[in-house]
């Protein structure tokens, strides 16, 4: 085998983006096609009609949602992590490294590539990128809201009404879930607990499960809770063996993934003092499903999983 060197590399990308973008007349027709949005870092992209083979990492969430599948999926290390909750929606679908290596994204043959925010163009410039694709960026504002994500990726697709119509089906869903948990739950206080490598974090109030449970579901939130500060960035934040033992909450959500593990640290004192370990209301979930992620997909699983264990559905 001929070994290649590394300038070559360099060389063989600048081939392959030149031919991505150099095919005549078929990119003239595309972009008769094509509807031009401003995205969120100010680039004005030529979207194609129909496109029908999406990049949108660590946006297959409002994707599926809206129909589409995409070409590759996020993850980290060849898919030692991914999304796990997707699982069954992405089979087949290979698994594209978090920085979106240009190599990879060329073979991949995308014919549109939406992502979160510019950090996640790790591999290389935007120009790059766009020059195998028209490349959106989507809003700084649909960093931790679902539904603005779902919209713009709904706009971007020409889906809007499909994107609109599954957020009024949610928050009727919602409402229904609400009103029945109010009656069995009442003012009892939740809390959402993460268990992993010997270490408990609990969810912050406003994004992941923690907006699942104490905005749209309106539970009263943990004393812990209320304790983290405000400008905390962290999804999860770590909860200290202080804290634990005072947690007042009357039902736990547990993600358990440190599995049989766990068995000694949940036989200790400061465990023992929680109210929901008193009552019998701690409910171990899938510590691969939804619980640590934000989406529609996402957040009708967590739904299911807080009726099923609270009032048996």
């Amino acid at each position: 085998m001929k070994k290649i060197y590394p300038y070559m590399s360099g060389i063989l990308l600048t081939v392959a983006l030149t031919s991505a973008c150099g095919n005549g007349s078929a990119d003239s027709d595309a972009s008769e096609s094509a509807q031009t949005l401003t995205d969120g870092a100010g680039n004005e992209v030529q979207v194609p009609d129909s496109p029908e083979r999406i990049i949108a990492p660590y946006l297959e969430d409002p994707l599926l949602t809206l129909g589409e599948t995409p070409v590759v999926q996020w993850s980290v290390m060849n898919g030692s992590s991914h999304q796990d909750y997707l699982e069954e929606s992405l089979t087949d679908i290979p698994f594209i490294d978090f920085e979106l290596p240009l190599e990879s994204v060329i073979e991949a043959d995308p014919d549109l590539i939406i992502v979160p925010d510019s950090a996640s163009l790790g591999g290389g410039e935007y120009n790059q990128y766009d020059q195998i694709a028209p490349t959106y960026v989507l809003s700084s504002d649909t960093e931790n809201d679902w539904r603005a994500a779902l919209l713009e990726v709904g706009e971007v697709l020409g889906e809007e009404q499909a994107a609109n119509e599954t957020i009024e089906e949610y928050e009727a869903h919602v409402d229904e879930v609400r009103e029945e948990l109010m009656s069995e739950v009442g003012s009892d206080k939740v809390a959402a607990l993460w268990l992993t490598n010997g270490t408990y974090f609990i969810v912050a109030p406003s994004v992941a499960s923690g907006t699942v449970l104490f905005d749209d579901l309106d539970l009263e939130p943990a004393n812990a809770i209320a304790n983290i500060p405000a400008d905390a960035e962290a999804h999860w934040n770590e909860l200290s063996r202080e804290a634990l033992a005072e947690l007042d909450a009357d039902y736990i959500f547990l993600v358990n993934s440190d599995g049989e593990s766990s068995e000694a640290l949940m036989t200790e004192d400061v465990w023992s003092n929680i109210p929901a370990v008193d009552q019998d209301q701690v409910f171990e979930v899938d510590p691969d499903g939804s619980w640590l992620y934000n989406g529609y997909q996402a957040n009708r699983q967590t739904i299911d999983d807080v009726a099923a264990h609270i009032l048996g559905e």
